[in-house]
């Protein structure tokens, strides 16, 4: 049985100027932000909450789910250590996060704390994807302007919704209903950009798994039982 050819490494991504490059690898995460922003402003209008209130929850608190999960706490009357509470166990993940990134990140705390800050689930995986093949003294710089392009597209997206989210959904009804899908299918299209030969079988398994509990109604047990069941698979396969 003949073994394929082994993946040649890509040539290192010179970045010229400012990190520019990192700004052109975070378009398709932009374009998958914006509308869900502007679904997030609607929603915080909706609540009561001031214009400048909703904009300032993107700027500070910048986390998708926990942004949306304030908002319902804010209209059930949630005590606020629970919120937190809620928050940060929603952000757990990204725990995972740095260490898998770190080696390729530069020493420096500074750079390493902006970086954390703009640090999300897409962010994560495109540079999962392409930092190893930047020049290793622009990497920082790269991945800065990466996820400060996703920052700023959540905030302008923000402002829209609330400044101009009930027009919108005034004349075009249909997109307030497509937004929804936006961020869920970007992320599928940045995961499917990293699959490799030796991650199908596992990629497989937590689909079969997921699917299964889905169709029996156990959505959020199926999250865990998906990942536990690609986990075991890739070691079972590396063992």
């Amino acid at each position: 049985m003949s073994r394929s050819p082994a993946r040649q490494p890509q040539p290192a991504v010179p970045v010229t100027g400012p990190g520019w490059s990192g700004l052109k690898a975070c378009v398709p995460i932009m374009i998958g932000y914006f509308p869900v922003a502007v679904t997030f402003g609607i929603a915080g209008s909706a609540t009561g909450l001031s214009p400048l209130q909703v904009v300032l929850i993107s700027v500070i608190v910048y986390a998708g789910a926990s942004q949306f999960l304030l908002l319902a706490s804010i209209k059930a009357g949630t005590p606020w250590l629970w919120v937190v509470a809620l928050c940060s166990l929603l952000n757990a993940r990204h725990l995972l996060y740095g260490p898998l990134l770190s080696r390729f990140l530069p020493p420096r705390l500074a750079t390493r704390l902006r970086i954390a800050f703009l640090l999300t689930d897409e962010v994560f995986a495109t540079a999962l994807h392409r930092l190893e093949h930047v020049t290793p003294e622009h990497r920082g710089r790269w991945m800065v302007m990466l996820g400060l392009g996703a920052w700023l597209t959540w905030i302008t997206g923000t402002a829209v919704g609330v400044f101009a989210g009930d027009s919108l959904e005034h004349h075009f009804p249909v997109v307030a209903q497509v937004m929804r899908f936006a961020l869920p299918a970007l992320f599928m299209a940045l995961v499917c950009q990293t699959v490799t030969r030796e991650l199908r079988a596992s990629i497989l398994a937590a689909l079969a798994v997921g699917a299964v509990c889905a169709a029996l109604g156990y959505t959020t047990l199926g999250i865990v039982a998906a990942a536990i069941a690609g986990c075991v698979t890739f070691r079972l396969q590396n063992a």
